[in-house]
Protein backbone atom coordinates (compact mmCIF):
# COMPACT_ATOMS: atom_id res chain seq x y z
CA UNK A 1 0.00 0.00 0.00
CA UNK A 2 1.29 3.18 -1.20
CA UNK A 3 1.44 6.34 1.10
CA UNK A 4 1.02 8.57 -0.92
CA UNK A 5 -2.65 9.83 -1.10
CA UNK A 6 -4.12 11.08 -4.44
CA UNK A 7 -7.16 12.95 -3.70
CA UNK A 8 -9.44 12.46 -0.72
CA UNK A 9 -10.63 8.80 -2.21
CA UNK A 10 -7.63 6.92 -1.09
CA UNK A 11 -7.36 8.48 2.31
CA UNK A 12 -10.67 7.94 3.11
CA UNK A 13 -10.19 3.76 1.99
CA UNK A 14 -6.66 3.55 4.29
CA UNK A 15 -8.79 4.89 7.18
CA UNK A 16 -11.96 2.43 6.58
CA UNK A 17 -9.68 -0.55 6.43
CA UNK A 18 -7.70 0.56 9.88
CA UNK A 19 -10.94 1.07 11.70
CA UNK A 20 -12.05 -2.78 10.26
CA UNK A 21 -9.39 -3.76 11.70
CA UNK A 22 -9.48 -2.36 14.84
CA UNK A 23 -13.37 -3.67 15.15
CA UNK A 24 -11.99 -7.02 14.51
CA UNK A 25 -9.81 -7.18 17.77
CA UNK A 26 -12.04 -5.55 19.91
CA UNK A 27 -14.22 -8.41 19.24
CA UNK A 28 -11.88 -11.04 19.09
CA UNK A 29 -10.56 -9.92 22.42
CA UNK A 30 -14.05 -9.87 23.97
CA UNK A 31 -15.10 -13.18 22.50
CA UNK A 32 -11.34 -14.74 24.60
CA UNK A 33 -12.47 -12.64 27.59
CA UNK A 34 -16.03 -14.32 28.03
CA UNK A 35 -14.60 -17.59 27.12
CA UNK A 36 -12.24 -16.97 29.96
CA UNK A 37 -14.53 -16.64 32.25
CA UNK A 38 -16.64 -19.00 31.46
CA UNK A 39 -13.73 -21.62 32.12
CA UNK A 40 -13.12 -20.16 35.51
CA UNK A 41 -16.59 -20.36 36.29
CA UNK A 42 -16.25 -24.05 35.79
CA UNK A 43 -12.72 -24.59 37.40
CA UNK A 44 -14.41 -23.41 40.47
CA UNK A 45 -16.95 -25.21 40.18
CA UNK A 46 -15.26 -28.54 39.93
CA UNK A 47 -12.59 -27.84 42.58
CA UNK A 48 -15.52 -27.39 44.95
CA UNK A 49 -15.00 -28.70 48.75
CA UNK A 50 -16.18 -32.30 48.41
CA UNK A 51 -20.17 -32.45 49.13
CA UNK A 52 -21.79 -35.46 50.72
CA UNK A 53 -24.93 -36.51 48.22
CA UNK A 54 -28.30 -36.71 49.80
CA UNK A 55 -28.17 -40.78 49.13
CA UNK A 56 -26.73 -42.48 51.12
CA UNK A 57 -23.36 -40.27 52.30
CA UNK A 58 -21.87 -40.91 49.46
CA UNK A 59 -18.79 -38.58 48.92
CA UNK A 60 -18.45 -36.43 45.73
CA UNK A 61 -15.08 -35.17 44.32
CA UNK A 62 -14.79 -32.47 41.40
CA UNK A 63 -11.21 -31.73 40.37
CA UNK A 64 -10.34 -29.40 37.11
CA UNK A 65 -7.06 -28.58 36.49
CA UNK A 66 -5.79 -29.43 40.70
CA UNK A 67 -4.48 -32.33 42.69
CA UNK A 68 -5.68 -32.98 45.71
CA UNK A 69 -5.30 -35.42 48.70
CA UNK A 70 -8.04 -37.10 50.24
CA UNK A 71 -7.40 -39.38 53.38
CA UNK A 72 -10.20 -40.63 55.63
CA UNK A 73 -9.41 -41.58 59.12
CA UNK A 74 -11.38 -43.97 61.37
CA UNK A 75 -14.65 -42.59 59.84
CA UNK A 76 -17.13 -44.67 57.93
CA UNK A 77 -17.12 -45.22 54.25
CA UNK A 78 -19.95 -45.34 52.59
CA UNK A 79 -18.53 -44.80 48.77
CA UNK A 80 -17.68 -42.05 46.33
CA UNK A 81 -18.25 -40.19 42.87
CA UNK A 82 -14.95 -38.67 41.18
CA UNK A 83 -14.82 -36.47 38.51
CA UNK A 84 -11.72 -35.03 37.49
CA UNK A 85 -10.62 -33.32 34.14
CA UNK A 86 -6.85 -33.10 34.01
CA UNK A 87 -6.24 -33.45 37.71
CA UNK A 88 -4.43 -35.80 40.14
CA UNK A 89 -6.14 -37.36 43.10
CA UNK A 90 -5.01 -39.49 45.76
CA UNK A 91 -7.93 -41.28 48.23
CA UNK A 92 -6.31 -42.74 51.09
CA UNK A 93 -9.02 -45.30 52.68
CA UNK A 94 -6.15 -46.93 54.40
CA UNK A 95 -7.58 -46.05 58.01
CA UNK A 96 -11.54 -45.81 57.09
CA UNK A 97 -13.91 -48.02 58.68
CA UNK A 98 -15.52 -50.27 55.68
CA UNK A 99 -18.13 -52.66 57.45
CA UNK A 100 -19.91 -53.56 53.85
CA UNK A 101 -19.88 -53.46 50.14
CA UNK A 102 -19.26 -49.61 48.49
CA UNK A 103 -18.68 -48.08 45.19
CA UNK A 104 -16.24 -46.06 43.89
CA UNK A 105 -17.48 -44.38 41.15
CA UNK A 106 -14.60 -42.54 38.74
CA UNK A 107 -15.17 -40.37 36.00
CA UNK A 108 -12.17 -38.89 34.39
CA UNK A 109 -10.34 -37.05 31.53
CA UNK A 110 -6.46 -37.03 30.84
CA UNK A 111 -6.03 -37.51 35.14
CA UNK A 112 -4.08 -39.76 37.72
CA UNK A 113 -5.84 -41.80 40.55
CA UNK A 114 -4.58 -43.31 42.85
CA UNK A 115 -6.76 -45.34 46.14
CA UNK A 116 -5.29 -46.68 48.80
CA UNK A 117 -7.26 -49.37 50.37
CA UNK A 118 -7.35 -51.21 54.06
CA UNK A 119 -5.72 -54.84 53.79
CA UNK A 120 -8.89 -56.89 55.22
CA UNK A 121 -11.26 -55.50 52.19
CA UNK A 122 -11.85 -57.05 48.74
CA UNK A 123 -11.53 -55.11 45.26
CA UNK A 124 -13.39 -55.20 42.31
CA UNK A 125 -13.23 -53.12 39.09
CA UNK A 126 -15.34 -52.68 36.20
CA UNK A 127 -13.75 -50.33 33.53
CA UNK A 128 -14.89 -48.65 30.50
CA UNK A 129 -11.67 -47.35 29.62
CA UNK A 130 -10.11 -45.41 26.41
CA UNK A 131 -6.36 -44.86 25.38
CA UNK A 132 -6.03 -45.43 30.07
CA UNK A 133 -4.92 -48.21 32.69
CA UNK A 134 -6.12 -49.71 35.51
CA UNK A 135 -3.83 -51.56 38.26
CA UNK A 136 -5.51 -53.56 40.70
CA UNK A 137 -2.47 -53.93 42.89
CA UNK A 138 -4.44 -55.93 45.96
CA UNK A 139 -3.89 -59.35 46.55
CA UNK A 140 -6.53 -61.49 46.90
CA UNK A 141 -8.14 -62.04 50.47
CA UNK A 142 -10.14 -65.64 50.72
CA UNK A 143 -12.39 -64.52 53.37
CA UNK A 144 -15.97 -64.48 52.30
CA UNK A 145 -17.11 -61.97 55.14
CA UNK A 146 -14.35 -59.42 53.70
CA UNK A 147 -16.19 -56.08 52.41
CA UNK A 148 -15.62 -55.88 48.77
CA UNK A 149 -14.78 -52.14 47.15
CA UNK A 150 -17.02 -51.90 43.54
CA UNK A 151 -14.55 -49.46 41.80
CA UNK A 152 -16.43 -48.79 38.14
CA UNK A 153 -14.37 -46.34 36.32
CA UNK A 154 -15.40 -44.55 32.70
CA UNK A 155 -11.80 -42.71 31.40
CA UNK A 156 -10.30 -41.37 28.70
CA UNK A 157 -6.67 -41.08 29.27
CA UNK A 158 -6.40 -41.58 32.85
CA UNK A 159 -4.45 -43.90 34.61
CA UNK A 160 -5.51 -45.67 38.10
CA UNK A 161 -3.88 -47.26 40.47
CA UNK A 162 -5.81 -49.37 43.30
CA UNK A 163 -3.11 -50.21 46.19
CA UNK A 164 -3.31 -51.99 49.79
CA UNK A 165 -2.49 -50.22 52.85
CA UNK A 166 0.25 -51.53 53.28
CA UNK A 167 3.16 -51.70 50.88
CA UNK A 168 6.13 -53.98 52.11
CA UNK A 169 4.49 -56.86 49.78
CA UNK A 170 4.91 -55.22 47.13
CA UNK A 171 8.60 -53.76 48.23
CA UNK A 172 9.15 -58.08 48.93
CA UNK A 173 8.00 -58.53 45.76
CA UNK A 174 10.28 -56.24 44.00
CA UNK A 175 12.95 -57.66 46.03
CA UNK A 176 12.08 -60.70 44.69
CA UNK A 177 12.06 -59.88 40.78
CA UNK A 178 15.71 -57.95 41.29
CA UNK A 179 16.89 -61.02 43.23
CA UNK A 180 15.47 -63.23 39.92
CA UNK A 181 17.16 -60.02 37.43
CA UNK A 182 20.20 -60.41 39.07
CA UNK A 183 20.17 -64.29 38.69
CA UNK A 184 19.93 -63.81 34.82
CA UNK A 185 22.19 -61.14 34.60
CA UNK A 186 25.08 -63.13 36.31
CA UNK A 187 24.09 -65.90 33.97
CA UNK A 188 24.52 -63.92 31.04
CA UNK A 189 27.83 -63.06 32.33
CA UNK A 190 29.19 -66.54 32.91
CA UNK A 191 28.36 -67.39 29.27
Amino acid sequence: MAKKVVGTKGYVKVKKRKKRRLVKYVVAYAAIRTGVKAAEKLIDKYNSVPEISEDSEVLNYSLAFNGRNVKIENEPFNGAKINTICSGLKLDLSNAIIEEDVNIICKSKMSGISIVVPDNVKVDISSDSKLSAVANNVSAINDDTAPTIHIHTENIMTGIDVKAKHPTRIKAYKEDADSKEENKTETLDIE
